[in-house]
């Protein structure tokens, strides 16, 4: 048993002196595709830096994560824990069929911040029901992809629920019958290929089934999936819940629905400072880790759609990322697409109605998960109303 002590650290030291070694010779990695992050930098040296503890601390960092074969050590450590049967690692489940799910608990939400958000929306919902009609007007809330695919989940764990949250929102809507909850759609719809298995992401799949549900409620044409004309573009996709889990799966492919709608569109990102003439950006998906940026390229404040639907409708969408790849599905039946993302900008909602005098439809489409935790959704109660955005709730109730 000594001996084997003593060859298990001496063993020890020579890995950690050899990735130490490695690191101090070897050119420093910019970017880590399996985290999707930027990876620090070796430190530049300097008195003032060193006795003030900064050089230090970036040196650790830089040694962190240039270590010699991370990404490797990353994966062998997750698919170790596997073996021995731990179903969750790094807050996210291994599930049935290689499918990786978010591992969402109380502690991951401020339940002040939840208030706050649910104050936000209904005050705007609220407005836009008085200012365009409630027919006009339609929220759709999308579950986490554990609620919407329990059946994916290992055995005894349970999805985190939004039961609560979305209660508290529709008794606080003028209209409540303007809030859709996708979540009975998609999970009738479960044993499809209706989300990433490594992404948080619906799949194009999985955006069409809930596109279905907002079409019958908006009045819209019914078109079945023979309608559209299917293409798959990328079959080597792994996306953010594999950058948290590490864990050895199949990648994800990402398919395109093509439709009549895709003719004549022009694109305009941020007032001019992006302009394209389609939906779908291959090149820049292609070069990037995250291949689900195929659907706009990436998540910026505003986007707007312009098609040769000739309907003479024009949608506001206020948005978080799940909406890129419905918005394909909206060109044949609007002319103007408005796409709104709060993450990325501060401009009033009052300012965006009043400079698109020609909006007709509303629609706000949230994660619900994405939407507790979103700290910059002020700017949506913005009206001009007069309105504060607040509803005073009992915040206990809202993670049930």
């Amino acid at each position: 048993m000594g001996k084997l002590k003593i060859f298990i650290i001496v063993e020890f030291c020579f890995i950690l002196f050899s990735s130490l070694a490695a690191a101090l010779l070897s050119s420093d990695r910019e970017f880590s595709d399996m985290e999707n992050r930027e990876l620090a930098q070796k430190p530049v040296f300097s008195v003032k830096s060193f006795l003030d503890g900064r050089y230090q601390d970036s040196y650790g960092e830089w040694l962190n994560d240039q270590f010699f074969w991370r990404d490797g050590w990353s994966f062998a450590a997750a698919n170790l824990q596997a073996v021995f049967g731990k179903n969750d690692i790094n807050g996210v489940y291994l599930g049935k069929n290689g499918c990786l799910l978010e591992k969402y608990q109380e502690t991951d939400f401020e339940q002040e911040q939840v208030n706050e958000n649910t104050g936000y929306l209904s005050e705007f919902l609220n407005y836009a029901v008085k200012h365009y009609g409630k027919e006009h007007v339609h929220c759709m809330m999308l579950p986490s992809k554990a609620e919407a695919l329990p059946g994916s989940l290992p055995a005894f764990a349970e999805p985190f629920s939004t039961k609560g949250v979305l209660t508290r929102l529709k008794d606080s809507l003028d209209e409540p019958d303007v809030l859709l909850d996708a979540g009975d759609i998609l999970r009738k719809h479960q044993k499809e290929y209706i989300y990433y298995r490594t992404d948080h992401h619906w799949t194009t799949l999985g955006a069409y089934y809930a596109w279905t549900q907002f079409a019958e409620d908006a009045g819209l044409p019914a078109k079945g999936l023979g309608h559209y004309q299917r293409e798959t573009v990328f079959a080597r996709f792994y996306g953010t819940t594999y950058n948290k889990a590490h864990i050895g799966v199949a990648p994800d492919s990402v398919e395109l629905f093509h439709n009549l709608g895709e003719k004549g569109i022009h694109v305009d990102m941020d007032d001019g400072e992006l302009v394209a003439g389609s939906v779908y950006f291959p090149e820049e998906a292609e070069k990037g880790f995250n291949k689900y940026n195929i659907f706009f390229s990436k998540n910026t404040f505003k986007i707007v759609v312009t098609t040769e639907a000739g309907t003479g409708k024009s949608l506001l969408l206020v948005k978080d990322s799940f909406a890129n790849c419905f918005v394909p599905f909206l060109t044949e039946d609007y002319s103007q697409i408005i796409m709104v993302d709060y993450r990325y900008g501060k401009v009033p909602v009052k300012d965006i109605i009043e400079q698109y005098k020609d909006i007709t439809d509303v629609l706000v489409m949230f994660n619900t998960e994405k939407f507790m935790q979103n700290t910059k959704l002020s700017r949506l109660a913005d009206t001009g109303k007069g309105g504060t955005g607040m509803k005073k709730f009992n915040l206990d109730d809202f993670l049930e």
